[in-house]
């Protein structure tokens, strides 16, 4: 291999080998405290050992006289340095995403893993000596005799040359098998990666394992051909094939490692290493301006004019002075163009994650939605969405006067100075609204290494915990510029949901009245039972909440007339279905319909039995007998009935405990007489209770004055004229229903 193609190889060599010595630097520089970011600098490192010293064999190679052939192989001969790579790439699947369990229960296994390759670098770098040694050890124990006191037997002919022999035939197969170990390495440290991928990892971390998987399997396979190819000596192959394979099995995972970071946030250092790349690509490429273009231009104009090449060369300097940042930024487009293919950088994630925020509809979506994209955002391994639901939350409250994303350390309180006797002036203070909050570290989950708080107003509704990244790096600065955004978005979104939630209750309930209105009316009786010389007439108007006013009539034998009105407690559908068991059990009970106390009786019980303590009902039971004219009645704290004469109305004031609140409970049964011309009106508390706009009730004695007014008109008349005077006094709106029941004797 000689000419251009030699010197072409050399520079890619050096090129690859000097780009993942920086890319090996950057990393440990950025995440020195990370265990997973260590093992993968070591792994860059180790691996550009290997172009490295093949770029170096190959120029010093060219650089020597004919017959020096030290250089020819040095990526073979300094192979025992760069198989470090292989304990390095172990140590970092145990590494990442999370530490493995056998690595955390054995943190020794560490170094433990190190000892074969150390043992190994130890018998390359010593092995030559010792067997230079060990084949001058008869001469010297013959010289030794030479000199000696007495007569001395030597037996060691021939001794050298086998002992020597065996040393190096067992050196030259732990050299050639070591090999072996070194595959070994990697098909454990690729089934661990495999393993990783099925673990609780979040699709980007899980993108990144297998692009790493992936560079390994190629780093494997490659350093698997070449081995084979070296040892074997295969004619087809030959050694700079074999080289270039073994350079290629290294520069496969350091690849698939830079990708990983450039396009799927490897490590979380991609921000910090794209640029540095891009510093020293787009500086590269000035540099080989100036050697290849710009000097040798200079020095032409430098033959004809003494300040012509300084002139051209400032010129040169100026102009990449002028250029080198709109570079860097087209660089920068080019290769986020090139690798991230419309994936988009920290921005266009957090973008997402805040599209998704919007669309929540609920606050289990909003937390799902939170935790899972900050999780693959971030590379958190946890992330929660806390809501606050007092104002007692400490956290809460310290979060609220800083009113932005927060660092575990912001929140601690500094430990209390020791006094230096000495120092009679006292520090000056800060005013306290300008000190900044600290709570005791007790005060503050474990685990959690970022405070996001969601603020409402002048409250603190929630907040985001961040745990620490799955690599063991801090949160940037930019990254929590972002979760500030995003900490707006998210309260935007409570209260998005809250008056969607508001919405969709309102929704609910206004059907839930559609339903209930029309079960009310369906159960009050479509028309009143004609009765000979009796005029009876109901009317019920259902409010905008719709009540449990109830009336009904039942006829019994041709004889009696019972008249049930009645107030059930609450409002809309379970009002309605309260109102339907009492009308149930008025109209099945035929035993007591006649009985209006044992009627009471049965009804208190049912409902004291089957229903809440918040839910009772008022009612009036009645019986008339049509032949007599007389009522007996029972009233359940229900609105006092009006028996109107012609002497005026007159308020029939007897009433028992309301329905439901005691189970056994002795209600009266009075009895009055409706006389010729003269009526009994039953009515609800939404009459008496209207309120006019001023705060006025309408109240019992205007009713009284309405009835004597039209005390002679028809049952029918009378119910319009009452409901007519309400709603006239209310303004036309009526708060509660209404419901007016006159039984009327003919004259």
């Amino acid at each position: 291999m000689t000419g251009p193609f030699t010197v072409v190889i050399s520079l890619v060599y050096l090129v690859v080998g000097v780009s993942g010595f920086l890319l090996a630097l950057t990393l440990l520089r950025v995440g020195r405290n990370s265990a997973p970011t260590r093992a993968a600098a070591l792994m860059l490192f180790f691996a550009s050992v290997g172009p490295l010293l093949s770029a170096s064999g190959i120029i010093l190679e060219r650089s020597l006289r004919d017959g020096a052939v030290l250089y020819t192989s040095m990526v073979v001969n300094f192979e025992y340095l760069w198989e470090f790579y292989f304990p390095s790439l172990l140590l970092f699947a145990l590494s990442f995403p999370t530490e493995n369990r056998v690595l955390n229960r054995y943190p020794a296994l560490g170094l433990v893993i190190f000892l074969p390759y150390i043992f190994h670098l130890a018998a390359m770098m010593f092995g030559d000596r010792m067997l230079d040694q060990l084949s001058r050890m008869p001469d010297s124990i013959a010289t030794e005799g030479e000199f000696g006191v007495g007569p001395r037997e030597l037996t060691l002919t021939g001794f050298d040359a086998v002992l020597g022999a065996l040393v190096r035939m067992l050196e030259r197969v732990h050299r050639n098998l070591f090999a072996v170990v070194n595959i070994v390495y990697s098909l454990v440290a690729l089934e661990i990666l495999n393993r990783s991928q099925n673990g609780p990892v979040n699709a980007r971390l899980s993108r990144q394992l297998r692009v790493v998987a992936l560079g390994v399997l190629a780093s494997v396979i490659f350093y698997t051909f070449a081995k084979v190819a070296l040892l074997a000596r295969i004619p087809a192959i030959p050694d700079n094939t074999g080289l270039a394979l073994l350079n290629l099995s290294l520069v496969a995972s350091g690849g698939a490692i830079a990708y990983a970071v450039i396009r799927h946030q490897f490590l979380g250092v991609r921000n910090v290493l794209e640029r540095s790349l891009l510093y020293g690509v787009v500086a590269a490429l000035f540099a080989g301006i100036y050697l290849l273009l710009v000097r040798p231009i200079a020095i032409f104009f430098g033959q004809y004019s003494a300040g012509g090449r300084e002139a051209f060369e400032a010129g040169f300097v100026m102009l990449v002075v002028i250029a080198f940042q709109p570079a860097i930024e087209r660089a920068e487009s080019v290769l986020e163009h090139a690798l991230a293919r419309g994936r988009g950088g920290l921005a266009q994630r957090f973008k997402r994650v805040g599209d998704g925020v919007a669309a929540a509809t609920t606050r289990e979506d909003l937390d799902l939605t939170v935790t899972r994209g900050l999780r693959e955002v971030l590379d958190a391994s946890d992330a929660r969405l806390v809501l606050v639901s007092n104002g007692s939350d400490p956290v809460a409250a310290a979060l609220l006067k800083i009113g932005e994303p927060v660092r575990r350390r912001d929140l601690l309180a500094p430990a209390e100075p020791r006094r230096r006797p000495w120092r009679r002036r006292p520090r000056k203070r800060r005013e306290d609204g300008d000190a900044p909050p600290t709570l005791r570290p007790d005060l503050l989950p474990a685990g959690i290494d970022v405070f996001v708080p969601i603020i409402q107003g002048r409250t603190c509704v929630a907040y985001v915990t961040l745990a620490e990244k799955v690599y063991g790096l801090t949160y940037g600065a930019e990254e929590l510029g972002h979760l500030a955004l995003l900490s707006t978005q998210i309260g935007a979104a409570f209260q998005n949901i809250r008056l969607l939630a508001e919405s969709v209750e309102r929704k609910v309930f206004e059907e839930e009245l559609k339903i209930a209105r029309k079960i009310q009316m369906q159960m009050l009786p479509s028309a009143p039972p004609s009765l000979p010389g009796f005029d009876l007439f109901g009317v019920t108007v259902p409010s905008r909440q719709v009540g449990g006013d109830y009336y009904d009539f039942v006829l019994v034998d041709g004889r009696w007339l019972v008249v049930v009105v009645a107030d059930v407690s609450g409002k809309g559908i379970p009002a309605s279905i309260l109102t339907a068991t009492l009308q149930a059990t008025v109209r099945t009970n035929t035993d007591a319909q006649t009985q209006p106390r044992d009627m009471m009786a049965r009804l208190n019980r049912l409902l004291y039995r089957n229903t809440s303590a918040a839910e009772f009902a008022t009612v009036f039971y009645a019986v008339l007998d049509m032949e007599s004219g007389a009522v007996r009645f029972s009233n359940a704290g229900h609105e006092f009935p009006f028996l109107v004469t012609g002497a005026g109305a007159r308020m029939i004031e007897e009433s028992g405990m309301v329905l439901g609140c005691l189970e056994e409970f002795d209600y009266l049964e009075c009895d009055c007489h409706v006389p010729a011309g003269g009526s009994l009106v039953v009515y609800t508390d939404g009459v008496t209770d209207s309120e006019a706009r001023n705060g006025d009730y309408y109240g019992a004695p205007r009713l009284r004055s309405v009835l004597e007014r039209n005390g002679d008109m028809s049952a029918r008349d009378v119910c319009r004229r009452v409901i007519e005077d309400v709603r006239a006094f209310g303004d036309g709106e009526n708060q509660d229903d209404l419901t007016v029941v006159v039984l009327k004797r003919n004259p």
